[in-house]
């Protein structure tokens, strides 16, 4: 599947040539095809809306008896012909989509900071893949992120990524590697294992830091900077990023989240409990998601960055538009009830 999904982007990308904005088009044309999942999901918390006043009174009816209480819940479904798993079930179809999609963005990202790092050894200056203010989108849109692949993020790149570069460079290439790697060993460019990858890593970093234009992109204005006591960044002349798609990342999610809590049901009022703890819930999600987003998109690369805010884009307006419906449907079915009653 992962596979498939990057043959996808590739395709996308030989028709608009930026990775950026191929990256977008991809999101968009999976949220697309996951449309209907969105719109089965939000029937399903439509109508468990519309029953919930009935499930209020179940339980305050049976509030003392929790095993006549479930059976009468699960009555009031089947007379409803409701799933209870109909809101889970296209939740639970559209992660592993989301997370494959995402992993073969990473897989993409990783290969080309391992071409990239290549050619830094082998004296060349890459061409990267900028994207609006973004100059590198496989590394962070960060002022503390460079504009190159550094030590850490070459210790992500998997064996099988390493292998598959490698294999695809030219012979001259191969040799130029070679004799610009410092204390080059037999087989070190045989990447079959992580420990070898780490390795390769290692040696890959440490020759293109040899390299005048790897010093220059990896020039620092401020180094060591302390933020409040916590930890230290360093700021680049050649940073990578102004910061704003983590900004728009947390923007977007408090928006996502804010409606989710609104499409949700409403509690039982006579439930104080139960009440108070889904709000004490609902507002520590207000904040951990945005966090965590902004979080995810500083240490990822800003391709992942571009990933997260345009589907929360995309899904914020398809919610939108399926509520719109939904709602447009109740008020003219509740005017033609009317006007039949008159």
């Amino acid at each position: 599947m992962t596979a498939l999904l990057r043959s996808v982007l590739d395709f996308i990308y030989r028709l608009i040539g930026n990775y950026g904005w191929s990256i977008a088009m991809f999101t968009i044309l999976i949220r697309v095809v996951l449309l209907p999942l969105d719109i089965k999901n939000r029937q399903g918390m439509i109508k468990m809306q519309k029953m919930q006043p009935k499930i209020n009174e179940l339980q305050k009816k049976y509030a003392n008896d929790q095993q006549k209480l479930q059976q009468k819940q699960m009555e009031l479904f089947r007379n409803e012909h409701y799933n209870p798993m109909s809101g889970c079930l296209p939740m639970l179809i559209q992660l592993p989509i989301l997370w494959i999609m995402f992993a073969a963005m990473r897989s993409l990202a990783n290969e080309q900071m391992a071409r990239q790092i290549i050619q830094y050894v082998c004296g060349e200056t890459p061409q990267l893949s900028g994207w609006l203010w973004v100059k590198n989108v496989w590394s962070s849109d960060s002022l503390f992120a460079a504009i190159v692949p550094t030590l850490d993020n070459l210790r992500q790149v998997e064996p099988a990524t390493w292998s598959a570069v490698i294999a695809s460079l030219p012979q001259e290439t191969i040799q130029t590697l070679i004799a610009n790697i410092p204390n080059y060993t037999e087989g070190m460019l045989t990447v079959a294992t992580s420990a070898q990858a780490q390795t390769l890593a290692q040696a890959l970093y440490a020759a293109a830091e040899l390299q005048p234009a790897y010093q220059a992109a990896m020039e620092m204005s401020v180094s060591n900077l302390n933020i409040l006591f916590l930890f230290t960044v360093n700021i680049y002349k050649n940073y990578n990023g102004l910061l704003i798609l983590p900004a728009l990342a947390a923007i977007t999610q408090v928006i996502m989240t804010k409606f989710t809590q609104q499409a949700q049901p409403a509690q039982n009022s006579g439930n104080n409990a139960q009440a108070a703890q889904t709000q004490s819930m609902n507002t520590f999600m207000k904040y951990l998601f945005p966090l965590m987003s902004i979080w995810f998109c500083l240490i990822s690369s800003a391709s992942f960055a571009i990933y997260w805010v345009t589907s929360n884009i995309v899904a914020g307006i398809s919610n939108y538009a399926i509520s719109k419906y939904y709602d447009n449907k109740d008020q003219n079915t509740a005017s033609e009830q009317g006007a039949l009653k008159a």
